[in-house]
């Protein structure tokens, strides 16, 4: 999606930080037109195209896979690596504190962000670049998929290792009042206890988002929690020392059945319970909110994500660096939570999607004409979404970018902006989830539903 943010234009509130705590949380910050010296999204967006279709040449060596996840581009998918985390210089020998993880942490150095940046561009946008949405969904921001998912070989370890210390947070192009100040530990309560990580099951109302533009990666835990709330108890829990272990399932894509499957291998996180804050609000977590929601469940897991590339190996920093360098000559490639600040696409939630549940998931095209029973494109939509939500299956979509003549997205959405399909009713009428915790999208018919979406949705497969 475009960038998983605020329009400039929204009716969005965006509050700061020396304000008194509200009962609304900080939003991400309106897109940016581009800051002297950095470019404006849309043209990042082409940039990243253009960096796709160099990447997509044959490399000197390319496994099966690699060449198959290349090239199985309209569902915007991801190149595999040949050392994500497997390459990365960590085992469970390797950390015995977070300290010295700390010490010997990549935090400072090239990540990989995936193959998707945003949403895609809008339909204008996308003919004005001279490029389609497909093309744009091979993007090259979040990490999380070039980090885990990768061939399947048979001697690599059957579970995988690392720990996240402290990710880089301050994303020096963004608004300094929405950028945190440092790592504080609001987890830990005035009374001396600490925010349990879970209150009861979990919830998607648990997963709220903060000032970090990763609405896509908020959106994926939430709905999971929704509907699968086993599998987020499943992947996190609190260590004897204070810490977090967070179990992800190893992934890759499946050429043939052009989805994201576990391999079998668990990727297993140590993070520390340490998390960016604003000075003024510094019992609160500047990113995914627990102050609110009384869980923490949801942070922990945001700065997993976010931190996975400190396990990076130096071959591996140095091929994302060149490949970042394609999209933004000169410029340091983002690392940790500033990685995640870029957006996310339908693909990065399809993966995000097996990485926590171990089941298999896509991203589908909206239909678009009848299919063999007469039944018209939005009458397939609306069962599509019915069908998946009673089987405890997240729907997950995200609204396409503005066009010239719009200042705002109708029906209270944000553009560029990813949500939940929480349900469709008895009417038809689509109702939608916003990451932000509020400020909820009006029920919707399929037909304005199209009109305002990407013309994907991503969810687990049949």
């Amino acid at each position: 999606m475009a960038v998983d943010r605020t329009h400039v234009d929204s009716d969005a509130d965006v509050e700061t930080p020396e304000e008194e705590p509200a009962p609304e949380r900080h939003r991400p910050p309106p897109d940016r037109p581009g800051a002297a010296g950095f470019p404006s999204r849309a043209e990042s967006r082409r940039a990243a195209s253009a960096a796709n279709e160099i990447s997509r040449q044959p490399a000197e060596t390319t496994s099966e896979s690699d060449e198959a996840s290349s090239q199985a581009t309209s569902e915007g998918t991801h190149t595999v690596e040949d050392d994500g985390l497997a390459g990365a210089d960590v085992s469970k020998a390797d950390y015995s504190s977070p300290g010295q993880a700390a010490e010997s942490s990549t935090k400072d150095a090239p990540h990989v962000p995936s193959e998707e940046s945003h949403d895609g561009l809008s339909d204008h946008a996308a003919s004005t670049a001279g490029v389609n949405d497909d093309a744009v969904e091979r993007g090259l921001f979040s990490g999380i998929k070039q980090a885990i998912a990768r061939p399947d070989r048979g001697d690599e370890p059957q579970e995988l290792t690392g720990i996240i210390d402290q990710p880089e947070f301050q994303d020096p192009h963004e608004r300094p009042d929405m950028t945190p100040d440092r790592y504080g530990t609001p987890l830990d309560r005035s009374d001396g206890t600490r925010t349990p990580l879970f209150d009861g099951e979990p919830t998607r109302e648990q997963a709220v988002q903060g000032t970090l533009g990763d609405c896509g990666i908020i959106a994926t835990l939430g709905a999971v929690a929704a509907h699968l709330p086993e599998a987020i108890r499943d992947c996190v829990r609190e260590t004897d020392d204070g810490n977090y272990e967070v179990r992800l399932h190893d992934t890759k894509f499946s050429t043939s059945s052009l989805c994201y499957e576990p391999t079998g291998r668990i990727v297993t996180l140590i993070v520390t319970p340490d998390l960016p804050v604003h000075d003024v609000l510094s019992h609160r977590p500047a990113f995914a909110d627990s102050a609110s929601t009384g869980a923490a469940w949801a942070p922990v897991l945001e700065k997993a994500i976010a931190g996975v590339d400190e396990t990076w190996s130096p071959k591996r920093r140095q091929k994302w660096a060149e490949r970042w360098d394609v999209i933004q000559p000169g410029k340091v490639p983002p690392t940790g939570y500033v990685r995640l600040n870029h957006g996310s696409h339908p693909n990065d939630r399809a993966e995000l999607l097996t990485q926590l549940t171990g089941q298999p998931a896509r991203s589908w095209e909206f239909p678009t004409g009848y299919d063999y029973r007469g039944r018209s494109p939005d009458q397939q939509l609306l069962d599509d979404f019915r069908s998946k939500i009673t089987e405890r299956k997240a729907v997950l979509v995200g609204s396409r970018d503005l066009r010239d003549s719009e200042t705002r997205l109708p029906h209270k959405l944000h553009d560029g902006h990813a949500y939940e399909v929480t349900a469709v009713d008895a009417e038809g009428w689509i109702h939608l989830r916003n990451p932000y915790g509020h400020g909820h999208p009006e029920p919707m018919t399929a037909k304005q539903f199209r009109a305002v979406m990407r013309q994907r949705y991503t969810s687990l497969e049949e």
